[in-house]
Protein backbone atom coordinates (compact mmCIF):
# COMPACT_ATOMS: atom_id res chain seq x y z
CA UNK A 1 0.00 0.00 0.00
CA UNK A 2 2.56 2.41 0.58
CA UNK A 3 4.65 2.04 -2.58
CA UNK A 4 0.73 2.41 -4.08
CA UNK A 5 0.84 6.11 -2.73
CA UNK A 6 4.88 6.64 -2.85
CA UNK A 7 3.82 6.22 -6.66
CA UNK A 8 0.21 7.29 -6.93
CA UNK A 9 0.80 10.72 -5.12
CA UNK A 10 2.49 12.91 -7.04
CA UNK A 11 0.87 11.88 -10.64
CA UNK A 12 -2.45 12.20 -8.89
CA UNK A 13 -1.83 15.91 -7.18
CA UNK A 14 -0.52 16.88 -10.73
CA UNK A 15 -3.68 15.50 -12.60
CA UNK A 16 -5.71 17.17 -9.99
CA UNK A 17 -4.31 20.58 -10.48
CA UNK A 18 -4.89 20.61 -14.56
CA UNK A 19 -8.58 18.81 -13.95
CA UNK A 20 -9.42 21.24 -11.42
CA UNK A 21 -8.01 24.51 -12.66
CA UNK A 22 -9.62 23.26 -15.95
CA UNK A 23 -13.26 22.92 -14.50
CA UNK A 24 -13.16 25.43 -12.67
CA UNK A 25 -12.28 28.16 -15.74
CA UNK A 26 -15.38 26.98 -17.54
CA UNK A 27 -17.77 27.09 -14.42
CA UNK A 28 -16.50 30.43 -12.98
CA UNK A 29 -16.70 33.83 -14.54
CA UNK A 30 -13.42 36.04 -15.78
CA UNK A 31 -13.41 38.00 -12.84
CA UNK A 32 -13.28 34.72 -10.25
CA UNK A 33 -9.73 33.33 -12.05
CA UNK A 34 -7.70 34.70 -9.57
CA UNK A 35 -9.27 33.16 -6.89
CA UNK A 36 -8.92 29.69 -8.88
CA UNK A 37 -4.82 29.08 -7.57
CA UNK A 38 -5.61 30.63 -4.41
CA UNK A 39 -8.53 27.57 -3.61
CA UNK A 40 -6.09 24.88 -4.94
CA UNK A 41 -3.54 25.69 -2.60
CA UNK A 42 -6.06 25.90 0.43
CA UNK A 43 -7.41 22.29 -0.52
CA UNK A 44 -3.86 21.11 -1.01
CA UNK A 45 -2.58 22.64 2.02
CA UNK A 46 -4.31 20.16 3.91
CA UNK A 47 -3.19 17.39 1.59
CA UNK A 48 0.33 18.17 2.42
CA UNK A 49 -0.32 18.28 5.69
CA UNK A 50 -1.44 15.13 6.15
CA UNK A 51 1.32 13.54 3.64
CA UNK A 52 4.13 14.80 5.42
CA UNK A 53 3.05 13.75 8.85
CA UNK A 54 1.99 9.66 7.58
CA UNK A 55 4.90 9.71 4.83
CA UNK A 56 7.61 11.99 5.20
CA UNK A 57 10.88 12.01 3.06
CA UNK A 58 13.15 13.22 6.48
CA UNK A 59 10.45 12.99 9.97
CA UNK A 60 13.45 15.78 11.40
CA UNK A 61 11.83 18.05 8.74
CA UNK A 62 8.47 18.61 10.30
CA UNK A 63 6.56 20.69 12.76
CA UNK A 64 6.78 24.15 13.71
CA UNK A 65 9.96 25.43 14.57
CA UNK A 66 11.97 28.61 14.28
CA UNK A 67 11.39 29.12 11.01
CA UNK A 68 8.10 28.21 10.42
CA UNK A 69 6.88 31.83 11.27
CA UNK A 70 9.02 33.58 8.73
CA UNK A 71 8.23 30.35 6.20
CA UNK A 72 4.40 31.30 6.47
CA UNK A 73 5.21 35.47 5.60
CA UNK A 74 7.23 34.47 2.71
CA UNK A 75 5.01 31.67 1.15
CA UNK A 76 1.29 33.49 1.34
CA UNK A 77 1.86 37.57 1.62
CA UNK A 78 5.82 37.83 0.27
CA UNK A 79 5.09 35.74 -2.70
CA UNK A 80 1.57 36.47 -4.11
CA UNK A 81 1.93 40.01 -3.76
CA UNK A 82 5.47 40.40 -5.35
CA UNK A 83 4.29 37.66 -8.37
CA UNK A 84 1.14 39.78 -8.97
CA UNK A 85 3.19 43.07 -9.02
CA UNK A 86 5.35 41.33 -11.79
CA UNK A 87 2.83 40.42 -13.64
CA UNK A 88 1.21 43.71 -13.32
CA UNK A 89 4.73 45.58 -14.39
CA UNK A 90 4.97 43.07 -17.40
CA UNK A 91 2.54 45.76 -19.35
CA UNK A 92 4.23 48.67 -18.51
CA UNK A 93 7.61 48.34 -18.83
CA UNK A 94 7.82 45.73 -21.87
CA UNK A 95 5.20 48.75 -23.16
CA UNK A 96 7.99 49.98 -26.55
CA UNK A 97 9.90 46.37 -26.65
CA UNK A 98 6.31 45.22 -27.47
CA UNK A 99 5.20 47.75 -29.70
CA UNK A 100 8.50 47.56 -31.84
CA UNK A 101 8.09 43.76 -32.23
CA UNK A 102 4.57 44.18 -32.80
CA UNK A 103 5.16 46.89 -36.19
CA UNK A 104 8.58 44.98 -37.14
CA UNK A 105 7.97 41.38 -36.42
CA UNK A 106 4.56 40.79 -35.43
CA UNK A 107 3.34 39.53 -31.93
CA UNK A 108 3.10 35.98 -31.96
CA UNK A 109 -1.00 35.32 -31.63
CA UNK A 110 -1.68 31.69 -30.36
CA UNK A 111 -4.92 32.68 -29.93
CA UNK A 112 -5.93 32.53 -33.41
CA UNK A 113 -4.82 28.81 -34.65
CA UNK A 114 -3.92 26.88 -31.61
CA UNK A 115 -6.15 25.47 -29.28
CA UNK A 116 -6.50 25.61 -25.35
CA UNK A 117 -3.85 22.94 -24.31
CA UNK A 118 -1.38 24.01 -27.11
CA UNK A 119 -1.37 27.39 -25.98
CA UNK A 120 -0.43 26.05 -22.07
CA UNK A 121 2.19 24.42 -23.71
CA UNK A 122 4.17 26.76 -25.60
CA UNK A 123 3.54 29.47 -23.00
CA UNK A 124 4.85 26.93 -20.36
CA UNK A 125 7.78 26.11 -22.22
CA UNK A 126 9.04 29.56 -23.07
CA UNK A 127 8.14 30.84 -19.84
CA UNK A 128 10.40 28.50 -18.10
CA UNK A 129 13.36 29.10 -20.26
CA UNK A 130 13.34 32.15 -19.35
CA UNK A 131 12.67 31.81 -15.81
CA UNK A 132 15.91 28.95 -16.00
CA UNK A 133 18.55 31.26 -17.28
CA UNK A 134 17.43 33.62 -14.41
CA UNK A 135 17.67 31.40 -12.00
CA UNK A 136 21.32 30.19 -13.27
CA UNK A 137 22.32 33.50 -13.04
CA UNK A 138 20.95 33.75 -9.60
CA UNK A 139 23.56 31.46 -8.25
CA UNK A 140 26.66 33.05 -10.38
CA UNK A 141 25.77 36.57 -10.08
CA UNK A 142 27.21 37.41 -6.88
CA UNK A 143 24.54 40.29 -6.66
CA UNK A 144 21.53 38.21 -7.50
CA UNK A 145 22.78 35.23 -5.27
CA UNK A 146 23.07 37.70 -2.19
CA UNK A 147 18.85 38.15 -2.78
CA UNK A 148 19.06 34.36 -3.56
CA UNK A 149 20.88 33.04 -0.59
CA UNK A 150 17.55 33.59 1.29
CA UNK A 151 16.29 30.54 -0.21
CA UNK A 152 18.98 28.47 0.38
CA UNK A 153 19.46 29.37 3.34
CA UNK A 154 16.55 26.83 4.90
CA UNK A 155 18.24 23.97 6.57
CA UNK A 156 15.01 21.42 5.32
CA UNK A 157 12.79 21.07 2.92
CA UNK A 158 8.93 21.35 3.30
CA UNK A 159 5.75 22.36 1.83
CA UNK A 160 5.78 26.09 3.43
CA UNK A 161 9.14 27.54 2.51
CA UNK A 162 8.36 27.11 -1.50
CA UNK A 163 7.86 30.90 -1.01
CA UNK A 164 11.20 31.28 0.92
CA UNK A 165 12.07 34.18 -1.34
CA UNK A 166 13.78 37.40 -1.16
CA UNK A 167 10.26 39.92 -2.09
CA UNK A 168 12.97 41.48 -5.13
CA UNK A 169 13.88 38.08 -6.35
CA UNK A 170 10.17 37.42 -6.58
CA UNK A 171 9.57 39.85 -8.37
CA UNK A 172 12.32 39.51 -10.88
CA UNK A 173 11.68 35.39 -11.39
CA UNK A 174 8.14 36.47 -12.03
CA UNK A 175 8.68 38.78 -14.88
CA UNK A 176 10.95 36.31 -16.47
CA UNK A 177 8.75 33.68 -16.11
CA UNK A 178 6.00 35.78 -17.31
CA UNK A 179 7.59 38.17 -20.01
CA UNK A 180 6.50 35.20 -22.60
CA UNK A 181 2.71 35.56 -22.04
CA UNK A 182 3.20 39.86 -22.83
CA UNK A 183 4.28 38.43 -26.24
CA UNK A 184 1.83 35.32 -26.82
CA UNK A 185 -1.54 37.30 -25.41
CA UNK A 186 -2.78 34.25 -24.34
CA UNK A 187 -6.49 34.25 -23.15
CA UNK A 188 -7.37 34.82 -19.65
CA UNK A 189 -7.63 30.52 -18.95
CA UNK A 190 -4.12 30.13 -20.41
CA UNK A 191 -3.00 32.70 -18.24
CA UNK A 192 -4.36 31.39 -15.03
CA UNK A 193 -3.80 27.38 -15.95
CA UNK A 194 -0.33 28.95 -15.98
CA UNK A 195 -0.60 30.00 -12.93
CA UNK A 196 -2.20 27.29 -11.24
CA UNK A 197 0.33 25.01 -12.44
CA UNK A 198 3.16 27.15 -11.45
CA UNK A 199 2.04 27.33 -7.92
CA UNK A 200 1.15 24.42 -6.84
CA UNK A 201 3.96 22.25 -8.79
CA UNK A 202 6.09 25.18 -6.14
CA UNK A 203 4.92 23.81 -3.28
CA UNK A 204 5.26 20.06 -5.00
CA UNK A 205 9.03 20.94 -5.31
CA UNK A 206 9.43 21.24 -1.65
CA UNK A 207 6.84 19.02 -0.35
CA UNK A 208 8.74 16.35 2.78
CA UNK A 209 6.83 13.53 1.54
CA UNK A 210 8.76 10.36 0.21
CA UNK A 211 6.98 10.23 -2.77
CA UNK A 212 8.28 8.71 -5.94
CA UNK A 213 8.06 10.69 -9.48
CA UNK A 214 8.43 8.19 -12.03
CA UNK A 215 9.54 8.92 -15.27
CA UNK A 216 7.61 12.45 -14.81
CA UNK A 217 11.22 13.14 -13.07
CA UNK A 218 12.14 13.42 -16.70
CA UNK A 219 8.97 16.28 -17.46
CA UNK A 220 8.83 18.03 -14.36
CA UNK A 221 10.62 19.74 -11.61
CA UNK A 222 9.85 17.68 -8.85
CA UNK A 223 10.79 17.31 -4.78
CA UNK A 224 12.99 14.68 -6.00
CA UNK A 225 15.43 17.33 -7.64
CA UNK A 226 14.46 20.35 -6.01
CA UNK A 227 15.91 18.73 -2.65
CA UNK A 228 19.20 18.67 -4.40
CA UNK A 229 18.93 22.20 -5.56
CA UNK A 230 18.85 22.83 -1.77
CA UNK A 231 22.05 20.46 -1.33
CA UNK A 232 24.68 21.97 1.12
CA UNK A 233 27.43 19.92 -1.36
CA UNK A 234 27.60 23.57 -4.18
CA UNK A 235 28.10 21.65 -6.43
CA UNK A 236 24.69 19.16 -6.06
CA UNK A 237 22.67 22.79 -5.48
CA UNK A 238 23.78 24.88 -8.49
CA UNK A 239 21.83 22.21 -10.57
CA UNK A 240 17.53 21.57 -11.60
CA UNK A 241 16.92 25.01 -12.49
CA UNK A 242 13.74 24.43 -13.82
CA UNK A 243 10.70 26.14 -11.93
CA UNK A 244 7.62 23.97 -13.71
CA UNK A 245 9.52 21.57 -15.77
CA UNK A 246 13.04 20.02 -16.17
CA UNK A 247 13.43 20.01 -19.66
CA UNK A 248 15.62 22.42 -19.65
CA UNK A 249 18.13 21.35 -17.00
CA UNK A 250 18.01 18.37 -19.49
CA UNK A 251 18.75 20.06 -22.59
CA UNK A 252 21.53 22.56 -20.77
CA UNK A 253 23.28 19.87 -18.70
CA UNK A 254 21.94 20.58 -15.40
CA UNK A 255 19.81 17.94 -14.31
CA UNK A 256 20.90 16.38 -11.77
CA UNK A 257 19.16 13.37 -10.05
CA UNK A 258 21.40 10.27 -8.63
CA UNK A 259 19.99 6.88 -8.32
CA UNK A 260 21.63 5.14 -5.58
CA UNK A 261 21.29 8.04 -2.71
CA UNK A 262 19.01 10.86 -0.92
CA UNK A 263 20.28 14.02 -0.67
CA UNK A 264 21.39 14.31 3.00
CA UNK A 265 22.36 17.70 4.23
CA UNK A 266 20.57 21.01 2.91
CA UNK A 267 21.41 24.77 3.59
CA UNK A 268 23.75 26.01 1.46
CA UNK A 269 24.05 29.38 3.41
CA UNK A 270 24.09 28.74 6.97
CA UNK A 271 24.24 32.79 8.30
CA UNK A 272 20.35 33.48 6.69
CA UNK A 273 18.20 34.85 9.63
CA UNK A 274 15.37 32.76 10.48
CA UNK A 275 12.91 35.74 11.13
CA UNK A 276 11.47 37.81 8.25
CA UNK A 277 12.69 40.83 8.47
CA UNK A 278 16.16 39.85 8.85
CA UNK A 279 15.49 37.81 5.63
CA UNK A 280 14.43 41.16 3.66
CA UNK A 281 17.64 43.00 5.17
CA UNK A 282 19.49 40.29 4.52
CA UNK A 283 21.34 40.94 1.01
CA UNK A 284 21.78 44.47 2.30
CA UNK A 285 23.91 43.59 5.17
CA UNK A 286 25.34 40.19 4.31
CA UNK A 287 29.47 41.22 3.81
CA UNK A 288 30.08 38.21 1.59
Amino acid sequence: MKRFVQYAYYPFLLAGTFGITYMMIHFYPETAYPFIPISLIILYALIFIFGERHLPFKSEWNGILIDTKADFLQSFISLPVASKLAELALPFLMYYPLIYVQEHVGLIDLRKEYGFTFQVAVALIAGEFCYYWFHRATHTWPLLWRLHAVHHGAKRVYWMNAGRFHFIEIFLGGFAFYIPLAFFQPYPDVTIMIIAISGITGFLEHINIDFKAGWLNYIFNTAQHHRWHHSNVVKESNTNYGKVLIIWDLLFGTFFLPKNREVEEVGTIADVPYDFIGQVKYPFTHKG
